[in-house]
């Protein structure tokens, strides 16, 4: 991996790089954990695992920062989890909410919220419990934690390592080139939107083609510092965008009785898969918690994670209310494609959609950026050392990038791609992995009992 690609500019927070791995030399590995199996302990005194690097990594998601130089404030912390957690997946709880029903959604949606925050919480703890425990000269990034917490656990769970090492980097594969496929056709849908206000019909798969040159392109960028001004900008613009939706939605609402309270039990599961989608914002907190100054205020009562998901589900609840309760079973996949329907005359409808498509658009190459650098580690691994690494790792982006432009093409569906991304991958990494980590250590503690869950 370049190194220049774990620096951040000085003082300025990027998104999106993987996390801190624990170096394992995997045959010697398997040897040692098989001989030393009934005292995990020994195997972290060994000369088999290396501590975690210095340099921090972040592992995960979508939705991960690289840290700056300076240690995070409450309020620095606070705006990088709204940041990460607010994107393609609140503008489509108005579509979520057209499949669960006006009555039924809200609260499912305030569950599915809590849920994922207990989550989180359960993540983090263990995080630092294995911190601690093994004496690691840095906190453990999600992958990191589930593979420690199972090796350290019972011996039960310890012959499992490897598969959910593997299992983990999987779905943070899928998530994230799932995420591509997502902003590709949300992009390729946006810009199809204005050429129709504007009275150019093209089918949205020209659209599509039409984008894949400049996402290629910024997909071949592997020096993240090169695009962080344009992350920037477009956060600025995602925000103002998002602001004028609520201006757009809050007008001229019908009554909620002209909606359906109940979705049909058909539709039920699209509704699950996508506000899951939303919610699946995990992998950022070990990467916020570790950056932060006083990391206690990160999971305090009135920390960083209770707040901030306090305003996560009121966003996603006042979205997906308000986008359906305007538009009804007229919503679309991102509520961004109603404005111009609405507002067909109006021309800052059509400049908000163009600027959250663009701020989606700068968004790809940084969650393009985590599924290369595991898979490229995995052939290189296996294949290397070769002799122009660059050229191969050139091959692999633009392979996947075609991988996500063939998937776009084939499903150019927004709401049934953030529903099927959900139902897949994103349901493993935010309601899954985190509850067998706790079970694993807290079995080993001799704590795992349904009381002394705190």
């Amino acid at each position: 991996m370049n190194h220049d690609q774990n620096n951040a500019v000085e003082g300025q927070p990027m998104l999106l790089q993987p996390e801190a791995m624990i170096e394992i030399k995997k045959s010697k590995f398997h040897i040692d954990q098989k001989k030393e199996r009934g005292d995990p302990a020994k195997i972290y005194q060994s000369d088999t695992i290396t501590k975690l690097r210095k340099k921090p990594a972040h592992f995960g998601q979508s939705h991960a920062f690289i840290p700056s130089k300076h240690q995070t404030s409450y309020v620095e912390t606070m705006m990088h989890f709204l940041k990460g957690n607010i994107g393609s997946g609140l503008l489509a709880m108005g579509d979520a909410f057209r499949h669960g029903g006006i009555l039924l959604a809200p609260p499912i949606t305030v569950f599915v919220g809590l849920i994922s925050l207990y989550n989180q919480h359960m993540l983090v703890r263990n995080s630092l419990k294995l911190h601690s425990k093994l004496k690691l000269d840095e906190y453990p990034g999600f992958s990191d934690t589930m593979e420690l917490s199972f090796l350290t656990g019972p011996r039960q769970f310890q012959r499992f390592t490897d598969t959910i090492r593997r299992l983990v980097k999987m779905f943070v594969i899928i998530t994230q080139l799932g995420f591509c496929c997502v902003y590709f056709v949300f992009v390729s849908e946006s810009s199809h939107q204005i050429c129709l206000a504007l009275g150019y019909k093209y089918k949205v798969e020209y659209h599509m083609a039409m984008w894949l040159a400049p996402i290629l392109a910024t997909a071949l960028i592997r020096n993240l510092k090169y695009i962080a001004p344009i992350s920037a900008l477009a956060n600025l613009i995602m925000g103002l965008g998002i602001a004028a939706i609520y201006y757009y939605i809050l007008q001229d609402l019908p009554e909620i009785s002209s909606r359906q309270y109940v979705g049909n039990v058909q539709q039920i599961p699209l509704f699950f898969g996508t506000i899951i989608f939303a919610f699946e914002g995990i992998a950022l907190v070990l990467p916020l918690q570790r950056e932060m100054k006083k990391k206690k205020n990160f999971t305090s009562p009135w920390g960083v994670l209770n707040v901030g998901s306090f305003f996560i589900i009121f966003f996603m609840l006042s979205m997906g209310f308000f986008g359906y309760l305007k538009f009804g079973d007229a919503v679309k996949g991102s509520i961004t494609l109603n404005l111009s329907d609405a507002n067909s005359e109006d021309r800052l409808a059509l400049v908000v959609i163009g600027a959250i498509g663009f701020g989606i658009l700068c968004t790809y190459s940084l969650q393009f950026y985590v599924p290369v650098a595991i898979i490229w580690a995995e052939i290189e691994e296996a294949f290397g050392p070769f002799k122009h690494p660059g050229y191969g790792e050139s091959i692999l982006r633009v392979a996947l990038v075609f991988i996500t432009f063939i998937l776009a093409e084939v499903i150019p569906k927004l709401g049934l791609f953030i529903s099927l991304v959900g139902a897949v991958s994103s349901t493993g990494l935010a309601l899954i992995f985190p509850p067998l980590s706790d079970i694993a250590v807290r079995k080993k503690e001799g704590d795992f009992a349904v009381c002394n869950w705190h």
